[in-house]
């Protein structure tokens, strides 16, 4: 009777231990529906560009996702530029309590180097890598706020930048100050303190969209003898804090960190450009 009862008990913790085990590891499915339509925010692999071009990724009501970012590649040897890419999911499968695996085969730049996998965290954050441990990962990110984050209304500027104590600068000058209208539609923008001007009396103003976490917008300059302003096209991600936003531009004449200009008017070469809200 002993026996049995010390059998029943070794059991029987056997069996709670299977269940606590269970209890902490979500099923693949609950993990199926969690990702669907969720949107990711960060920086994707920056080699061969000047800095980790900001990225957004959404996973889609199916087993595909889309990637938004400044892309290029070489088919054939011809240069080739787009501003989202689509991946399949193959597989889901868990590696641990936190880490979920996600299966894929995408190509996010045009090195040689294929994402075969993304690692989520948490369930917010993602990782995408290599099936080469020694590469380093193509893109990381943070989930995104379901309910989403507006800009409308809101003033933005870069950081602090070759300050001096008569003349204050900023980082990323073509979008300091730029104030995105509560409209909904129109961006506009103040120097030293005072709206700038398309012509006399028109302050300029640029239409700009949001969609999610993306920002799609343009930056002003002046071009020589201050009389007229040019605009250059933006793609900005807005992070999950809401505050905070990573730019870039395929326009050559965007005032952003350039290896080429070594004492860096623009801001820290090899930094993901960004903007704040004040």
């Amino acid at each position: 009777m002993k026996q049995r009862l010390i059998i029943f008990i070794c059991c029987a913790a056997i069996f709670a231990v299977c269940k606590k085990t269970a209890d902490i590891t979500p099923p693949l499915q609950s993990f199926a529906d969690f990702i669907k339509n969720t949107e990711w925010v960060g920086t994707a692999d920056r080699n061969g560009f000047e800095y980790p071009p900001p990225c957004a990724l959404k996973f889609n009501g199916d087993n595909t996702f889309t990637m938004y970012s400044h892309f290029v590649f070489f088919p054939n040897g011809v240069e080739t530029r787009t501003d989202s890419i689509t991946g399949n999911i193959q597989s889901i499968d868990v590696l641990s309590n936190s880490v979920t695996r996600i299966t894929t085969n995408i190509n996010t730049t045009f090195r040689a180097v294929t994402t075969n996998y993304i690692d989520v965290a948490d369930r917010k954050k993602i990782v995408g890598m290599s099936s080469d441990a020694i590469e380093p990962p193509t893109f990381q990110m943070d989930i995104f706020p379901t309910n989403g984050i507006s800009v409308y209304g809101t003033h933005w500027k870069g950081p602090e930048w070759h300050s001096t104590v008569t003349d204050k600068s900023y980082a990323y000058p073509d979008l300091d100050n730029i104030h995105f209208q509560a409209d909904g539609i129109n961006t506009t923008y103040t120097f030293n303190g005072q709206p700038v001007y398309l012509s006399q009396n028109t302050p300029l103003q640029h239409v700009y969209q949001q969609n999610g976490s993306r920002i799609y917008m343009s930056g002003y300059n002046f071009l020589p003898g201050g009389a007229a302003i040019s605009v250059n096209n933006y793609f900005g991600v807005l992070l999950s804090s809401g505050d905070k936003m990573l730019v870039d531009s395929y326009t050559f004449e965007a005032r952003l960190p350039n290896y080429l200009y070594t004492n860096e008017p623009y801001g820290p070469n090899g930094v993901t450009p960004a903007i704040y809200k004040y």
